[in-house]
């Protein structure tokens, strides 16, 4: 089977050319000496220890890890794709098998031959959801998602993308709301479109729901007379959700959906919106590393930009994937012995109790089925049914706090009332440290980082007289008072004169590569982008970085 693997060419694309011309994919890892020999996991990770004795064990199994990849996994035939400094992309197909080129410069030894197909292919033919699979910050990575390798074949043959092979075929292409549109005009009476959130999304040409991406959907959806059930912003991205028509008269709206509109849970427009003219958040598939679509020139740093009035982003109920969940329930006409063989069976201390309409009425335990007096064929509704506290799928998430404080869960409700899930105060802590972890970790790392700057050029100064930076010779004051930004702090670490004084015996090139990728994910971080797909990714990178620092600055 036909693999995809992005090989990068280095954080400035210092393997980019000798790649192109010389038909190669290049490893890099300079220290790291000949793996020919390296028949086994064991064999490697010796070389790769050797080669790096100070760095950390996490560290070392990361690299070990994507070097066996390209020494033994990588298979003649598989497609090559390499992120180039221009923007685009080459694709190609490997031919050979390990080489180790001695002669070769430092970086440019570890090399397996490739055929290009093409070297130049914008981003924008990639649609949005295969173009953030280029997004890992790994030097070798596979790219699985989204039946990657068929969709790079076709590209490489210079064929169009052929969308996400999981979403609907008559939706995979649709290219704008007017499209969209469209298909729900033509769509038969009782067959409504539906379609995932991840493909609902790729028709603007994003992957996931910034601020400014909210924002403009919103508004083509108002202008199209269009909404999403249930809201596109609340549910999680792999969700199915439905596009229909609200700009119908109220006669042909209820012909084509079977009820009223007051039972559906629409995604709304407040009136007081802002356009997206008002909005300035970078677009998640908005290329911001070293292989960036625009150059700095034209684009500039995020984290040097002032960013006008944006969106709240509110994180509602709905997003936690148990406030969407099938939950067991009876309802209040069930026998009363059904409620006790659920509960039996799968452990519960209470269960919801529904009307014969849907709508969640209460909950019975243990306690209430204990202190029935029954007959054999009692109903659910002939013992006590708790009343219990409830929030809707729109509501904040912050709004479940004290209940779930109080009373250990509460049941989510859909706007009509019908019973959708339930959060648990371990729901919410796992939610809130996937939203925290990573804030808490950048600001370790950069108070290390300045802390580090710091010192580094106060050693300069003490050697030289001056803090050797010619133009800005204040830099140190404004590095005092956190006045830099991040890109800063890794632009000074790579001057030698700077990264010596430091003392860190972290290969230099390699260690700002990652504090280069650290910067992206920062700027997306403090620009509120959604990381659900490469979140656990991202966290690891942090973490290392800081644990890297930790590691020669345990006092810091």
């Amino acid at each position: 089977m036909v693999k995809a693997w992005m090989i990068r060419a280095g954080a400035d694309g210092e393997r980019e050319d000798a790649s192109l011309s010389e038909g190669l994919t290049i490893a890099g890892w300079p220290e790291v000496g000949d793996l020919t020999h390296c028949s086994s996991w064991d064999d490697l990770r010796t070389e790769v220890d050797k080669a790096y004795p100070r760095e950390n064990s996490r560290v070392l199994s990361n690299w070990q890890g994507q070097l066996w990849r390209f020494r033994a996994v990588l298979t003649p035939g598989d497609i090559i794709v390499l992120p180039l400094k221009t923007g685009s992309v080459a694709i190609g197909y490997l031919t050979g098998d390990y080489q180790y080129r001695a002669d070769s410069p430092p970086g440019l030894r570890h090399v397996r031959t490739v055929t290009w197909s093409r070297t130049d292919v914008p981003r924008s033919e990639f649609r949005a959801d295969l173009r953030a699979t280029l997004g890992s910050l790994l030097t070798v990575s596979e790219l699985r998602r989204l039946d990657a390798a068929s969709r790079l074949a076709a590209l490489a043959n210079g064929s169009p993308d052929p969308g996400n092979p999981d979403a609907p075929k008559h939706l995979r292409l649709l290219e704008g709301p007017a499209a969209l549109a469209d298909k729900v005009a033509e769509a038969a009476k009782g067959h409504p479109i539906e379609l995932a959130v991840r493909d609902f999304l790729s028709i603007w040409d994003v992957v996931s729901r910034s601020s400014k991406a909210i924002a403009t959907i919103r508004r083509d959806l108002a202008e199209f007379g269009l909404s999403t059930v249930p809201p596109f912003t609340e549910v999680p991205i792999d969700h199915t959700i439905r596009v229909i028509p609200i700009g119908q008269a109220p006669e042909a709206e209820r012909q084509l959906l079977g009820q009223e509109t007051g039972a559906l849970e629409l995604e709304t427009v407040e009136p007081d919106d802002p356009g997206p003219e008002l909005l300035d958040v970078p677009d998640e598939d908005t290329a911001t590393n070293a292989e960036t679509a625009t150059s700095v020139e034209e684009e500039g740093d995020e984290d040097e930009q002032q960013a006008p009035r944006t969106v709240p982003v509110v994180v509602t109920v709905g997003r936690l994937p148990s406030a969407r969940s099938h939950l067991k329930s009876v309802r209040l006409s069930d026998p009363l012995n059904l409620a006790i063989e659920l509960m039996s069976e799968h452990s519960f201390d209470q269960l919801p109790v529904l009307d014969d309409d849907g709508h969640l009425r209460g909950s019975i335990t243990w306690r209430e089925i204990g202190a029935t007096n029954r007959p054999t064929n009692a109903l659910v509704k002939d013992a006590a049914v708790l009343k219990v506290r409830s929030v809707r799928t729109d509501d904040p998430l912050v709004d479940c706090l004290v209940n779930v404080a109080d009373h250990g869960c509460v049941f989510v409700v859909n706007p009509d009332g019908t019973l959708s899930g339930i959060v648990t105060g371990h729901d919410l802590a796992h939610r809130f440290e996937q939203e925290l972890r990573p804030y808490a970790l950048l600001e370790e790392l950069e108070r290390r980082l300045r802390r580090a700057l710091i010192l580094a050029l106060r050693r300069i100064k003490e050697t030289t007289g001056e803090y050797g930076l010619p133009g800005d010779p204040t830099k140190i004051q404004k590095l005092a008072t956190k006045g830099m930004n991040f890109s800063d702090y890794v632009q000074l670490l790579k001057r030698s004169d700077v990264w010596e004084a430091t003392g860190w015996q972290f290969p230099q090139l390699r260690f700002t590569e990652r504090l280069d990728r650290v910067r992206t994910i920062r700027n997306k971080t403090m620009h509120f982008h959604e990381m659900d797909d490469d979140r656990a990714s991202a966290v690891e990178e942090i973490r290392v970085a800081l644990q890297m620092l930790k590691t020669v600055q345990p006092q810091a």
